[in-house]
C-alpha cells in the first residue's frame, strides 16, 4: 500500500486519470441497468434518483413506462417518431388502491377531498394535453401519479392510473439540484 502512495504521488495525473477511469467504470455499470437514472423533467426536482426495493406506495415516486393511453399524445409532441415505448415517467404516487378518484370536475380530488386543479386544455408547447375523466375506486393494483410542481404536468390526469406491472421501480433522490 506504501509503495501504491508513492507511485501516485510521483505520477499525480496518473492517478488522477485512474481514479477518474474506475468511477466511470462504476458509474457505468450503475446507470446500465437503471440503478441510477436522470431526470430533467420540471414536474419532479431534477437530478440524480436511485432505485429503492420498495414497493410502490403513496407518496412514493415510482417510474414507469409510457402508459399506453399516454402513447397517441407523446407521438404527436414528436411529430410522429415515436410512441414512447422505451421512455420512462418518473412521478410520485398519490392515490393507490382502494383510494378514490375523481377528475371529472375541475380539480381533482381524491378521497373527497380537493387535491388540485385539473390540468390546462394545453401544454407548454400549445399542444392539446389529454384527459381522463372518470370517477372510481382504484383497484388493488392501481395506482394513480400525480405531481403538483407544475400546473401542466403530465401524470395520471392526463391518462389515468398505472397499473403495478407497467411500474419499473420506486426510486428516491440521490442528488438534486
Amino acid at each position: 500500500m506504501r509503495r501504491l502512495i508513492q507511485q501516485a504521488k510521483a505520477h499525480p495525473y496518473l492517478a488522477v486519470g485512474l481514479l477518474l477511469t474506475a468511477g466511470l467504470a462504476v458509474g457505468s455499470a450503475l446507470c446500465a441497468d437503471r440503478q441510477i437514472v436522470i431526470n430533467t423533467s420540471p414536474s419532479v426536482a431534477p437530478g440524480l434518483y436511485i432505485r429503492s426495493d420498495k414497493p410502490p406506495a403513496v407518496g412514493r415516486l415510482v417510474d414507469f413506462r409510457v402508459p399506453p393511453a399516454a402513447a397517441a399524445y407523446v407521438r404527436s409532441r414528436t411529430h410522429g417518431k415515436t410512441s414512447g415505448n422505451n421512455w420512462y415517467i418518473l412521478k410520485p404516487v398519490a392515490a393507490g388502491p382502494g383510494d378514490r378518484v375523481d377528475t371529472r370536475g375541475d380539480w381533482l380530488a381524491i378521497n373527497g377531498h380537493r387535491v388540485a386543479p385539473m390540468p390546462p386544455v394545453s401544454g407548454t408547447d400549445g399542444m392539446p394535453l389529454p384527459r381522463w375523466a372518470a370517477c372510481r375506486t382504484l383497484a388493488p393494483d392501481e395506482f394513480f401519479v400525480f405531481s403538483a410542481r407544475v400546473p401542466n404536468s403530465f401524470d395520471s390526469r392526463c391518462y389515468g392510473p398505472v397499473h403495478r406491472a407497467q411500474i419499473e421501480s420506486v426510486r428516491r433522490p440521490l442528488l438534486t439540484w
